[in-house]
């Protein structure tokens, strides 16, 4: 048995056959290792591990009870895994078995998003290549809010498997045979009023899907994680009234996608399905809102002026993407009116959104900042009171 200490973890590696014979000397290194990094969980990487007795499972016992969290347990082979489940561990512990490597050279890429990149890997699968850098538990995470999802009712790929790509993590995802709204809308461009209504009934309707309390993470703690995050660029007292803002949206437990574009929106054979659902969960359905204003009207908001046959991120023009975004709110308002109110309350938030989160990006070049900050002081600041107590005057069915 070797341990690494390093970079806030505690990694025990578990190597060869722990049975009667070795169970109590295993035992003791690991109270051992554990006993010299008690402000860590361990994590067991079982790689190498090619079985495990009762004496041994006793052993990790012992371990588990110095732990209020499940001890993770990664990298176990299907014959190792076998034990544990068999013995009920798997509810003990939390156990991952080991990730087949697969490749994806010579595959057709058929997307491309912020966090990686989808090829088709059989007729019937597809596999997201997460972007090298993206851990496991974001990936696990995506995937986990995929199956949460799908079983609510949401209409979205089916995922599989976790599976190793080099040095990045990928997930296999049913393979759908279907295009993007923006693959559709751009081949057709007389498609757009029509995809604009639909896509915006299907929000709608997802909207009224309630949550069960604990069962995906809080869309809006995604928000405070961002403001958290920007400690250096603005005062204590500047954090605290960008919490104050997203506080002032009312609590609720309803199905959130937290990325609806038409880039996220495949048609197939009639019906509207999801993908990219890494940061989709539970909240107020305003949440989704800001977050499509954001991208449709906010995102390259100084290049749409001038020039508004420019393609945006998404793959649309912005002219599109503002004839979208008219003809959607106001089909999931239920009239022009309503959508001019709801602009108004979405402007100033979604200002906040969009600056916040791009400064929050790794790759947003940090003289940006003092820029992001300056417009943030001018748009959204002087604008609180109204923002506070226009979030509370929105309902939904």
């Amino acid at each position: 048995m070797r341990t690494d200490n390093s970079n806030g973890m505690l990694t025990i590696y578990l190597e060869g056959r722990i049975d009667s014979s070795n169970a109590l000397e295993v035992e003791k290194e690991l109270l051992d290792a554990a006993g010299d990094a008690q402000d860590v969980v361990p994590v067991i990487d079982a790689a190498n591990l090619a079985y495990i007795s009762s004496a041994g499972l006793r052993a990790l016992m012992k371990l588990r009870k110095g732990y209020k969290k499940p001890v993770r347990i990664i990298n176990t082979s299907p014959e190792v895994y076998d034990i544990f489940e068999v013995t009920g561990f798997t509810e003990l512990f939390d156990v991952k078995k080991s990730l087949r490597n697969v490749s994806v050279e010579g595959l057709e890429l058929i997307g491309e998003g912020a966090n990686g990149k989808v090829y088709r890997f059989t007729p019937d699968e597809m596999i997201k290549v997460f972007r090298e850098g993206i851990s496991m538990d974001t990936v696990e995470a995506e995937r986990e809010s995929s199956k949460k999802a799908f079983l609510f009712g949401v209409p979205c790929a089916i995922p599989f498997d976790t599976v190793l790509c080099g040095e990045s993590y990928g997930t296999i995802y049913e393979m759908l045979k279907a295009k993007t709204l923006t693959e559709v809308i751009r081949a057709n461009p007389d498609t757009l009023e029509h995809y604009a209504k639909e896509s915006a009934v299907l929000l709608k309707k997802m909207h009224t899907i309630e949550v069960p309390e604990g069962q995906m993470q809080s869309a809006a703690n995604l928000l405070y994680h961002t403001i958290d995050s920007l400690t250096e660029d603005f005062t204590p007292e500047e954090i605290a009234l960008m919490h104050r803002l997203y506080d002032a949206i009312p609590k609720m437990n309803r199905f959130i996608h937290n990325d609806y574009h038409t880039k996220n929106i495949m048609e197939s054979e009639g019906e509207l399905i999801l993908i990219d659902l890494g940061d989709a969960g539970a909240g107020n359905p305003l949440i989704d809102l800001i977050h499509c204003y954001m991208v449709y009207l906010l995102i390259g908001s100084g290049t749409r002026e001038n020039t508004p046959e420019g393609i945006s991120f998404i793959g649309l023009s912005y002219g599109q993407m503002n004839r979208f975004w008219e003809v959607f709110l106001s089909t999931y308002c239920g009239s022009g009116e309503e959508a001019e109110r709801m602009n108004q309350i979405l402007e100033p938030y979604g200002w906040l959104m969009y600056l916040t989160t791009a400064m929050s990006h790794p790759l947003l070049p940090k003289e940006y900042h003092s820029k992001y900050v300056e417009m943030i002081r001018e748009k959204v600041f002087p604008n609180t009171k109204e923002m506070e107590a226009s979030v509370k005057e929105v309902r939904f069915e």
